[in-house]
């Protein structure tokens, strides 16, 4: 009785969460790699 009721949970979660999911993760991900090239641009100019 209790199986059904989790196998339906999880497939509203599946029918919502990936795409909130990706579009967070590809959000974090451009961050992460824009941060990276300010921080390697910055450190090259403090070279000079």
């Amino acid at each position: 009785m209790g199986d059904p009721k989790v196998k339906h949970e999880e497939k509203v979660v599946d029918d919502h969460g990936p795409q909130i999911g990706t579009w967070f993760s590809l959000g974090i991900l451009g961050i992460v790699i824009f941060a990276t090239f300010i921080l390697m641009f910055s450190v090259y100019f403090a070279r000079l």
